[in-house]
């Protein structure tokens, strides 16, 4: 029980302070999964991005943002099934039957939405508030197809950038080497590992000052 008292109290300061230090207040997290949720959370500013909640697979993540606006204004579709085996066999384990979306070429999992209705509102209503002017890039090989999926990223001509990895790669400058994650051979959910993600990288200083 102390624990969790402990664990609560620590939580709440986090965040308390994250609110205070927070300057820029008008920008819009593009994830390849749940950490840019875990960020908006932190600083208390409401979802500016439909990419909360949910996930993409590296090859998938990879071409949305090499043409952001074209995609985000696609019409979400949607499928039974993935394109990616690894997905199929991962939801047909687990019975967790969640929405796919699709845009085009690319994929969009729900994870965390309980059906397409769902899914549908949840996506349409956010992207209007994407904020193209201040736009803030997160990538992971938390879900990497391909390894050069890594490298393309960093190639790419994107401001405000980053990159968390469970092992170090050659070439990747906005990399943040999360060690923990270094067995496992890719790193971990953004929520309940959210204290090794902040002891690496400091998300407001990242959203008031770029990198």
């Amino acid at each position: 029980m102390l624990k969790k008292i402990l664990n609560y109290s620590r939580e709440q300061l986090y965040q308390r302070l994250a609110k205070i230090r927070l300057k820029n207040k008008n920008f819009s997290i593009i994830s390849d999964d749940c950490w840019g949720g875990r960020v908006y959370t932190d600083v208390g500013i409401s979802y500016t991005s439909p990419t909360v909640n949910l996930f993409f697979y590296s090859s998938c993540f990879l071409k949305l943002v090499q043409d952001l606006k074209t995609y985000i204004d696609k019409d979400l579709e949607f499928v039974s099934v993935s394109k990616y085996e690894i997905a199929n066999q991962s939801r047909k384990e687990s019975g967790k039957n969640y929405p796919i979306g699709k845009l085009g070429d690319i994929e969009v999992h729900f994870l965390h939405s309980k059906d397409n209705e769902d899914a549908l509102t949840k996506w349409n209503y956010r992207k209007k508030r994407i904020n193209y002017d201040k736009l803030f890039y997160k990538f992971s090989d938390a879900y990497l197809i391909d390894p050069n999926d890594l490298i393309e990223f960093e190639k790419l001509p994107l401001k405000n950038k980053v990159i968390f990895v469970s092992k170090k790669y050659e070439g990747l400058a906005n990399s943040i080497h999360l060690k923990e994650f270094e067995k496992n051979g890719f790193v971990g959910d953004a929520f309940k590992y959210r204290w090794i993600y902040r002891k690496y990288f400091d998300s407001v200083k990242w959203l008031n000052n770029g990198k």
